[in-house]
């Protein structure tokens, strides 16, 4: 995982940066970052994730299964017949930006949604790519959420609300070209994530319940590939979603 440069403008509340100058490729030189809350162990949030039933990104008219959805609010609400539109976002920040070298993180790790809702989830990626192994190709693949697909923009991580590129709708990734996976075996739900990248996707919750999810590509260190950040086993590679 390489350091990357200076980055602004990330709206999402789980991350303060504190310092923000530029890497220059050494350890001393990596900003530092704060997570909003942090929780105590080995430092990867393990708070729920913000999720409401507001206003639609424009993009959501684009999206498969979310016709005329582009406006917010009791209109959205009424374009699908499973009730209100939540959100989840998550973000895939690299071991630099928390002070862990090597260890990446997705934030928060313990994230909460409603049952029996329409979620609109999306992951912004910070990390690099780390090809799938042949015995793992399956998890390129996307799974259980509607119409099985999902968008991917490319982003600058300097600027990562912007693009760095179009959008594409896809149901597969090139197994060289993914980064983490998010995966909830208990739901069906696979997402390979792109390198630098935001994917967007859309599920539908059921009944309550707390199921695990992991990241399914090899992408830590050792000849594995399953080490560091992959065998912490706290929050940093994987965590529970609680369905409530």
């Amino acid at each position: 995982m390489r350091p990357h440069p200076q980055v602004r403008g990330i709206a999402l509340a789980t991350i303060t940066a504190v310092a923000l100058a530029a890497c220059s490729g050494s350890r001393s030189a990596s900003p530092v970052w704060t997570l909003a809350p942090t929780a105590a162990g080995d430092g990867a949030a393990q708070a729920a994730a913000p999720v409401a039933s507001t206003s639609s990104p424009d993009s959501m008219a684009d999206m498969p299964g979310m016709a005329g959805m582009s406006g917010g609010g009791a209109g959205a609400a009424a374009a699908v017949s499973t009730g209100a539109v939540s959100y989840l976002n998550l973000t895939i920040v690299t071991g630099d930006m928390i002070g862990h070298t090597e260890f990446p993180a997705y934030v928060p790790s313990n994230p909460t949604l409603p049952a029996n809702s329409t979620v609109v989830v999306t992951i912004t990626n910070f990390d690099d790519a780390t090809a799938l192994p042949a015995d793992m190709k399956q998890y390129a693949s996307v799974s259980g959420t509607v119409a099985d697909t999902v968008q991917v923009t490319p982003i600058d991580p300097a600027d990562p609300n912007g693009s760095a590129g179009p959008t594409k709708a896809i149901s597969t990734l090139d197994p060289k070209a993914v980064s983490h996976t998010f995966t909830v075996p208990g739901l069906g739900l696979n997402v390979p994530i792109a390198a630098q990248s935001r994917v967007t996707f859309v599920i539908h919750t059921g009944a309550a319940g707390t199921f695990a999810w992991r990241c399914f590509d090899p992408c830590g260190d050792g000849p594995t590939g399953w080490g560091t950040a992959m065998a912490a086993k706290s929050g940093f590679m994987e965590g529970t979603l609680t369905v409530a």
